[in-house]
């Protein structure tokens, strides 16, 4: 094969990427509109993560957007955000998801929604306490006839930890997962709840 054989074939090759590309034409308002919700997404984001962001900065940003693109990234930042685990002594993130709900709909049973779904985050982490707490006590006299069996078996004094038997490790961890379970729908059935309030 000669040079110039090779020169056609790669001519050709670039002629037909030439007509494949041909009737593909960036949508200017597309790109646009891409933009806008990445920049509203931005400062709303660096408006939650950072305590120095003021409200003015974002409003700033926002003014700029136009109103659907606005609302859309407001509440899919919101919604993205509430989760179990948020710390329980975290009210300032529960403040500033209500701030942000009223530049997204002007809706008065908002604030109050939002304060039941943090109420109900905040009581996860007691509730899993009070759960491994309930099931500690319902194994310690089993542990203690173990304790006591081994201490006879070997002839001197065994000692046992709940934290360290298979058995309570099982039976913790199935329970634990199925509260997770139990608060996670419920979690994701607000978020549904407060995304139609929100629209």
């Amino acid at each position: 094969m000669n040079i110039f054989t090779s020169m056609g074939k790669i001519r050709s090759a670039w002629e037909i990427a030439l007509e494949k590309t041909q009737d593909i034409s960036v949508d200017k308002e597309k790109f646009k509109a891409l933009e806008e919700l990445e920049n509203a997404r931005k400062a709303i984001g660096a408006y939650l993560n950072d305590d120095d962001r003021k409200e003015e900065d974002l409003e700033t940003v926002l003014k700029e957007t136009p109103e659907d693109t606005k609302k859309e990234a407001l509440k899919k930042a919101i919604l993205g955000s509430i989760s179990l685990n948020i710390s329980p002594d975290d009210s300032e993130i529960w403040n500033k998801l209500k701030y942000l709900a009223s530049l997204a709909a002007d809706n008065p049973e908002i604030p109050a929604f939002i304060d039941q779904i943090a109420a109900y985050v905040k009581q996860y982490p007691e509730h899993r306490k009070a759960l491994v707490e309930k099931l500690k006590a319902q194994f310690a006299p089993m542990l203690e006839e173990k304790e006591q069996e081994l201490s006879r078996k070997y002839g001197q004094e065994v000692h046992l930890s709940l934290d360290n038997d298979k058995e309570f490790i099982q039976i913790a961890t199935q329970n634990l997962k199925q509260l997770d379970k139990q608060y996670d729908a419920a979690i994701q059935n607000a978020k549904e709840e407060l995304g139609a309030l929100l629209s």
